[in-house]
């Protein structure tokens, strides 16, 4: 019986077992190679999420008191992490023409030993695309849509806090896009090097000293035109508004719990006029700002080209790679460790 990674508590993760759907005619089965999934997302809704004690109305789009919106995952109650795939296609549907026995694929999928998919969903042929670059596919949406909706522009001076996954993604967009200067924030040194490796012009730890200045003295005084939040801390959000320009823009993409502390907004964000944007890729159940040209799957469709063109790179961004039979502990090893890692992948 095959076996999928699944969250049994707020920090750990179980192979568990499962079974296969008959397949339909439009889906493919595959075997799975390589699998990633999200964990500074995954904790943000179980450590003291935003959600407890309260229910999000998708009619509304408010928050409204009451139950809690999610159950806490267990044994008994299982959670799926995973983002993104790596496969063979070893089985077709009678009515599939996109795909063929054979065929190595990746794109939306679970960590999962097999995955089944609709051959019109989100799965790509993988082509000369490396497989770990092809992990990178998820949370390349997000700071795909951070660079486009923050409007960063040839020339440019961006700055980007929180060297993650998805800040080390905006990093290399940001560069890929003209990008005059490029300042990463992190207080992981790895992190910190990767951003330097992959296009960032300097690159700073928050805890030493005023960054906003030292990124102030290195544009003129000026600050930079976009500062992209990824670290989903309020600190790191001050200190976004302190690191851009007259009429900047913040690009506050980071997932934040509990109430704001320390987010002075009558200091920079109202004597500088600053505009402030959420882009599309965080939360659900909104189109991005430029819908109905731009959709989820265009942006997906444009991500994987990128990729396939060797526009859009992230040399050693999967680190930790692990054993999918050694991958129980991986979840406590990032959340105990967080410098020891920047993306953790699977391999089967």
């Amino acid at each position: 019986m095959p076996k999928r990674l699944a969250l049994v508590d707020a920090h750990r993760a179980a192979r568990l077992d499962y079974t296969d759907p008959p397949l339909k005619p439009n889906e493919v089965r595959i075997q799975m190679e390589y699998a990633s999934g999200k964990h500074g997302t995954t904790f943000g809704m179980l450590d003291g999420s935003a959600f407890t004690g309260h229910t999000f109305d998708l009619e509304t789009r408010l928050f409204i008191e009451g139950a809690d919106w999610q159950t806490p995952p267990s044994h008994e109650n299982p959670k799926s992490f995973g983002t993104t795939g790596v496969g063979t296609i070893t089985e077709i549907g009678t009515d599939v023409t996109r795909f063929a026995v054979g065929d190595r694929v990746c794109g939306l999928m679970d960590i999962k030993e097999t995955s089944t998919k609709p051959e019109d969903g989100t799965i790509w042929h993988l082509g000369d695309i490396d497989p770990l670059l092809a992990l990178c596919i998820e949370p390349a949406y997000v700071a795909f849509h951070c660079i486009r909706e923050s409007n960063v522009r040839f020339g440019e001076s961006v700055a980007v806090i929180g060297l993650g996954a998805l800040g080390c993604l905006a990093v290399a967009m940001a560069k890929a896009s003209g990008a005059e200067a490029i300042y990463a924030v992190d207080s992981v040194a790895k992190r910190r090097e990767w951003a330097l490796a992959n296009g960032a012009t300097a690159a700073f730890d928050p805890a030493d000293g005023d960054v906003a200045s030292k990124i102030h003295d290195l544009t003129g005084k000026k600050g930079v035109d976009v500062a992209i939040e990824l670290a989903g801390v309020y600190p790191a959000l001050f200190l976004a508004t302190r690191c851009v320009r007259v009429a900047g823009t913040v690009c506050s993409a980071g997932f934040y719990q509990g109430e704001a502390k320390g987010m002075w907004l009558g200091r920079e964000w109202h004597h500088n006029r600053l505009s402030m944007i959420v882009p599309h890729g965080c939360g659900f159940g909104h189109p991005p700002r430029d819908f109905p040209r731009w959709d989820e799957r265009r942006a997906y469709d444009a991500i994987v080209s990128l990729m396939r063109q060797g526009t859009l790179t992230a040399p050693g961004l999967i680190d930790p790679l692990v054993s999918f039979t050694d991958a129980d502990t991986i979840l406590e090893t990032v959340h105990n460790h967080p410098g020891s890692s920047i993306k953790f992948g699977v391999w089967f």
